[in-house]
């Protein structure tokens, strides 16, 4: 079974189905609910028509068409970056979705949908999504908050059956962030490892956690699989899963984890 036939089947499944759309981008699947999370499906980025950044050009073609997909449920944006919350993705879902995102991430994105197609989220507050309760919090991307104090970019903690997920987006690690996660055992944690630095915060790149703070952060949490990402959609802003594992076998051997292959499906 590959990504769009996972997506546009409409027969209930009885297992928790993670697939991987490159980048931060995930479809999750449960009984018939399905959900995409920063889904970046189009080439929004780098086109003249777009956000015109040749130095972000996709290394690989989108491995579902947003045309294709006819069977989706919502979509939870972290952010207000195209490549999390793409125009042209969501545009040419040719489906009735619910977009579940911050509203100050919305207001700062060229996306307009449907006033009923919209659900705005506050930290801390659960939405239950059938068989998915979503729990956003705050991630700082580099800030928490827009100049008014409201919820900006966010993270995600997800729970599905008996199964706890936490999906990063973007962001650094924070005073209070480890507190509030140290209590939480998680099946799966899927965060960034491309890292931060002056030359591309220069060029108006804002970056993330890297490889070695991924670390750290899995000696200091309850985590099963750590499944790194962000590091593969663009030359320019990538980084090699390779020097993750470096570290990871240096400084917490014993920590699961998994790299994903875009395309890749796997079932729990």
């Amino acid at each position: 079974m590959n990504l769009i036939e996972l997506i546009n089947n409409s027969e209930p499944v009885e297992n928790l189905i993670i697939g991987f759309l490159g980048q931060s981008g995930y479809v999750l699947k449960k009984d018939k609910t399905i959900l995409l999370i920063d889904p970046y499906l189009s080439n929004y980025v780098e086109h003249p028509d777009g956000g015109n950044n040749s130095k972000m050009k996709r290394k690989f073609p989108p491995v579902v068409g947003p045309e294709e997909i006819h069977n989706i449920d919502a979509v939870l944006c972290t952010h207000t970056h195209v490549d999390h919350m793409d125009p042209w993705t969501l545009g040419e879902i040719d489906y009735p979705f619910k977009l579940y995102c911050s509203k100050s991430a919305y207001s700062q994105n060229p996306l307009n949908i449907d006033d009923d197609q919209l659900l705005f989220m506050d930290w801390e507050q659960t939405y239950t999504i059938n068989e998915f309760q979503v729990i956003p919090i705050p991630a700082a991307h580099y800030h928490k908050a827009d100049q008014e104090g409201n919820p900006d970019c966010l993270s995600f903690l997800i729970s599905v059956g008996e199964l706890t997920l936490f999906f990063w987006g973007d962001g650094i690690p924070y005073n209070g962030l480890i507190d509030r996660l140290r209590s939480v055992q998680f099946h799966f944690f899927f965060a960034p490892i491309n890292g931060r630095d002056w030359f591309r915060e220069e060029k108006g790149i804002i970056g993330n956690l890297d490889s070695r703070e991924l670390v750290e952060i899995c000696r200091k949490l309850n985590i099963d699989t750590v499944i790194p990402n962000h590091f593969d959609m663009f030359e320019y802003n990538g980084e090699y899963p390779e020097h993750f594992i470096n570290y990871l076998n240096q400084f917490a051997p014993n920590q699961g984890y998994k790299i994903l292959e875009k395309g890749e499906i796997i079932t729990v």
